[in-house]
């Protein structure tokens, strides 16, 4: 599916975008582009000047350090922007490389400000998402900072679990999972031996079986329970009527 569907399902959520809003949204996009895994999208320090979305695969936002060591900030999936928020640099304070052979569609940054200011709703929906973004990457600040390696973990799953289900990738809890056991553990600040034990721990407790590119939450409710999950977190919800409905009237003369 090289457009930008899923991008389209997960701002479903938000707003009842008009086909005309989602023709503008994808004509903001250039056209398909095949990467390798292992392609390095963006470069921290680097000049950037375009985003993109990811069509097809899943990548890694990344912070290398000088020690070689590697934090992975989160996980991209199909409908995830590069960028959801304002672009506030013109060089990019991150690394994103792609974990799987991946489609994106590109667009240039000037382009995406000349259509968010024709549209109102086009922009509470782009910041709607950002806001999402910077709730979900908070929960990984309190995960990593006072959840210990087993709930830790199964926050993780069920994070990715929910983003998926949002444009149709995860099914009765089943979704596909072509991040390593060195990118989870990354994601995780584990060494990929305790990762291991822990992954080991919870299949034999029958909370979450993680296979060969797969993961299957075989019982949510006490995953949501071990690892004191406040679900609210990875909701995105519509906007408030009373919100759309002032954004569709004429603005107010200065």
């Amino acid at each position: 599916m090289p457009d930008i569907e899923y991008l389209l399902r997960k701002l479903s959520f938000v707003a009842d975008l008009t086909e005309k809003q989602r023709q503008v949204l994808n004509a903001l996009f250039d056209g398909p582009r095949h990467v390798s895994a292992g392609t390095v999208l963006v470069s921290e320090g680097e000049p950037n000047y375009t985003g993109f979305v990811i069509c097809e695969g899943w990548a890694a936002r990344e912070r290398l350090l000088n020690d070689g060591d590697r934090q992975v900030v989160n996980f991209m999936v199909p409908g995830d922007l590069s960028e959801p928020g304002a672009f506030v640099t013109n060089a990019a304070d991150h690394t994103i490389t792609t974990l799987t052979d991946s489609v994106i569609r590109c667009f240039p940054h000037h382009r995406w400000f000349h259509t968010l200011r024709q549209d109102p709703v086009l922009t509470l929906v782009v910041w709607w998402l950002a806001a999402h973004e910077e709730a979900v990457l908070k929960e990984h600040i309190v995960a990593l900072g006072r959840r210990r390696a087993r709930p830790r973990l199964l926050y993780m799953m069920w994070e990715l679990c929910r983003r998926l289900e949002m444009v149709g990738l995860c099914r009765d809890h089943r979704f596909a999972l072509p991040a390593g056991n060195a990118d989870l553990a990354d994601a995780l600040g584990l060494s990929p031996r305790h990762l291991s034990r822990v992954l080991a721990e919870v299949r034999h407790e029958g909370i979450i079986d993680v296979g060969d590119g797969y993961c299957v939450i075989r019982d949510p409710d006490r995953l949501l329970s071990a690892c004191d999950c406040r679900d609210v977190y990875l909701q995105i919800t519509s906007i408030a009527s009373a919100v759309r409905d002032t954004l569709s009237q004429d603005p107010a003369p200065v």
